[in-house]
């Protein structure tokens, strides 16, 4: 049941009578300019997608009066431009970019008016989220001109005036009465007189008891509590009775006001193709904070119950049986981004798994990490003996295979080489059986791949494929010459990895110690990590306060869960402070491999997560120096879950360099012996979809040289994966897939289109 809170007043009743979902009001404050840039139509449409029940925003003067959206009187710090707002005309103003700083995704985003952010609530067909403009100006006339931009619109009954300045507010009444007003301001009882007594209905404020909320109430006053971001601060002032808070994160404080389960999911027939299951069901639904997560149940008896997958929002998932004519029954359940699960289980489908006739074929081939060394990745699990002989692998360039080893996920086989001096290679693949009841064997193959050696910019790599003894020691080693190896302590094991094998962390005592080092210090004051995850547990479900996955004790640079904060972060401390940019739980997910990189430039610090810029605040200053770093520790917390293949860098990645380092990790090999200075990347193509804006369904269409593996995935504005449309080997061509938009909310997506080491993103609108 959701919780409301009694007022004392039945007229402070009818005054908040727009629907909330916990009875506290959601205030996207500057429109959630943690999930855009701020003060823009982007900012605010994505707060009206998320249904807030209001937009706080801020107002300022042009020199030709003007009502222009921004915070600050000046446009350096938000667009590409700089000097005042007064100073300039409309038609000057709206010449900046007022969205690259927060993100090139938002490139071409405009300083709004007032007018526009009316009409562009009043367009999108919601009619009960309110604005809450805020008077930067000081100009005598601001006010008149604000007000009857209300009345213009008909939004006097959805429109809450603000100010810091009460004689502002005074004559707001005068002008029309109608007008909710709320000032800002310290939280006494004589403020609140003061505004009780000239007709104002809000107080904005910091709330540090109950008495204060208490005292507002008794005299009908709405009290609205600044700026809050995380979950552990909104949850004592919603317990405390506040009305609304203002966040820079409404997702975040919509979800923790969720109280209610998302709907029970509908499973659709399976489709069977040889051991592989592809299920795929009608989205669940939860309009307060949306699905975070599915629930996928598999046993082979009737009603299942045996947990088998987490996936993300996802609508499709394909099952890896490698088992031959086997029955299964499988179930699903939803969770919400509160950590709610569906009532019920979804409807059982049932479906049995045919005969393995289709041989392996090389899906991956991935040199990165050193000189001597190339991880080769089937598009199935693969027989041990026929993967491990060495013979059945030869490169071109008098480069010579000396081992193979097949890593315990059976689908990789790590090469061990002479040392590989040039930047693309032929591998000859041959020999290789499946481990079908019939085996099935490769058919001779010889894709070509890129090889790169470390950068000069590497600090410390760690493919940790192997745990490798020295004397009393367990360690695992650095790849570059600095020689960072790490002591493995009480028990970190070999895993299933994302590229090779990987390093498994119990979450009760494993860890690794890394001693401090010059190299760790970072001479240039710039520092990049990166690090591949898997995650066991969302950071509000962690049983400590921390999920540690690279840390240390002096803080410098890490990267871990945040369970008050109910984020993954990047830390950077640095001579001028300290930043942790988070990424939401909401974009996060359990049980499968995500890549996390944090980036500290000089002037932010920022993280991402698969190749897209998840937060960024700003910081100075050089990296604090005395790193003593782990992976899985800091202090009594310990991290549960996989890390694999981690690198550290002594300069700040770029976003084109982020987004490579996640694209590239694994690289689709070229199938085909020709040489690679034949392969332009020009001749690759990912057209822009159409129609566009679309409503629901759209085409989208992309151009191959050559046959390659493909991945062509779809993402929401906050860089969540919404839909995998293609990921499978494609032949050479012209190739058309269409995307339906039915069950997605409207607004803009992303598209993001990868073969080898060829990225493209484009965007697209879904209007309904």
């Amino acid at each position: 049941m959701k919780k409301w809170f009694r007022l004392s007043m039945a007229v402070y009743a009818a005054l908040f009578s727009i629907n909330s979902f916990a009875g506290v009001k959601v205030v996207a404050h500057r429109g959630g300019s943690l999930l855009a840039p701020e003060n823009t139509l982007a900012a605010f449409k994505n707060a009206i997608a998320l249904k807030a029940d209001y937009i706080e925003l801020d107002v300022q003067l042009s020199s030709d009066d003007s009502l222009m959206i921004m915070h600050d009187g000046t446009i350096d710090r938000t667009t590409n431009g700089n000097g005042g707002i007064r100073t300039k005309t409309y038609a000057q103003l709206k010449t900046y970019d007022a969205g690259s700083k927060f993100s090139s995704a938002f490139a071409g985003e405009k300083i709004p008016t007032l007018h526009e952010v009316f009409a562009a609530v009043v367009k999108s067909g919601n009619t009960t989220i309110g604005l809450a403009p805020e008077f930067k100006s000081s100009e005598s006339n601001v006010i008149q001109l604000v007000v009857a931009a209300v009345q213009k619109w008909n939004m006097q009954s959805r429109t809450v005036l603000s100010s810091f300045n009460l004689n502002q507010l005074v004559v707001v009444k005068n002008l029309d009465p109608t007008i909710r007003v709320q000032v800002y301001g310290s939280a006494n009882t004589s403020n609140i007189d003061g505004l009780k007594a000239m007709g104002g209905e809000w107080i904005g404020s910091d709330v540090s008891n109950k008495t204060i909320v208490d005292y507002a109430h008794s005299k009908g006053i709405i009290f609205n509590s600044w700026t809050i971001n995380s979950a552990s601060q909104m949850l004592p002032l919603i317990a405390m009775g506040v009305d609304g808070i203002i966040s820079d994160d409404p997702k975040t404080l919509i979800a923790v006001s969720d109280t209610s389960a998302p709907t029970d999911v509908v499973l659709n027939t399976p489709v069977v193709a040889e051991t592989k299951i592809t299920l795929t069901w009608q989205p669940a639904e939860d309009a307060q904070s949306g699905i975070s997560n599915y629930f996928i149940y598999r046993d082979g008896t009737s009603s299942p119950t045996t947990l088998y997958a987490a996936v993300g929002n996802v609508t499709a998932f394909v099952v890896e049986t490698y088992t031959e004519n086997q029955l299964n029954y499988f179930r699903v359940k939803a969770r919400n981004t509160a950590g709610i699960t569906s009532a019920n289980y979804s409807n059982e489908v049932s479906a049995a798994t045919g005969s393995d006739v289709t041989s392996p074929i090389v899906s991956y081939v991935s040199s990165s990490n050193d000189s001597s060394t190339v991880i080769v990745e089937f598009s199935e699990r693969v027989d041990k003996t026929t993967a491990e002989a060495s013979v059945n692998y030869s490169l071109d360039k008098s480069a010579i295979v000396l081992n193979a080893k097949l890593t315990l996920d059976q689908k990789q086989v790590l090469l061990t080489t002479s040392p590989l001096a040039d930047t693309t290679y032929t591998l000859t693949v041959k020999n290789v059986k499946d481990k079908a009841i019939t085996q099935n064997t490769i058919t001779e193959s010889t894709p070509i791949f890129r090889h790169q050696n470390l950068s000069a910019n590497i600090v410390a790599s760690y493919s940790v494929d192997e745990l490798k003894v020295v004397g009393a020691d367990t360690l695992i080693i650095d790849a570059s010459a600095n020689t960072n190896n790490g002591v493995a302590n009480n028990g970190p094991e070999i895993s299933e990895g994302y590229l090779g094998d990987a390093l498994e962390f119990d979450g009760i005592d494993d860890y690794v110690q890394f001693q401090p080092s010059p190299s760790f210090d970072l001479s240039s004051g710039l520092v990049s990590l990166s690090v591949w995850t898997k995650l066991n547990y969302l950071p509000a479900d962690l049983s400590s306060a921390y999920g540690p996955i690279f840390d240390s004790e002096t803080d410098n640079y890490v990267i871990y869960e945040d369970r008050g904060n109910n984020e993954l972060r990047f830390k950077a401390a640095t001579s001028g402070g300290a930043a942790r940019p988070g990424i939401k739980a909401a974009d996060l997910k359990t049980g499968e491999w995500i890549h996390v990189v944090g980036v500290y430039d000089g002037t932010n610090a920022m993280i991402f997560m698969n190749g897209i810029l998840k937060g960024t605040l700003p910081l100075t200053g050089t990296v604090n120096k005395g790193q003593s770093a782990t992976l899985g520790k800091s202090g009594t917390s310990f991290f549960s879950g996989k890390i694999d293949h981690i690198q550290i860098f002594n300069k700040a990645l770029s976003y084109q360099e982020v987004s490579a380092l996640y694209a590239n990790t694994k690289s689709s090999p070229i199938i085909t012996a020709i040489e690679d200075d034949k392969i332009k990347p020009d001749n690759f193509e990912l057209k822009q979809n159409y129609p566009n804006p679309f409503n629901p369904e759209t085409k989208l269409s992309y151009k191959l040289p050559v046959t390659g593996k493909v991945s062509l995935k779809i993402f929401d504005i906050l860089g969540r994966e919404v839909a995998t449309l293609v990921d499978e080997v494609k032949e050479a061509g012209t190739h058309d897939v269409s995307f339906n938009g039915k069950g997605f909310a409207s607004g803009a997506y992303f598209y993001r289109f990868q073969t080898g080491n060829f990225v493209k993103i484009k965007k697209m609108i879904l209007l309904r």
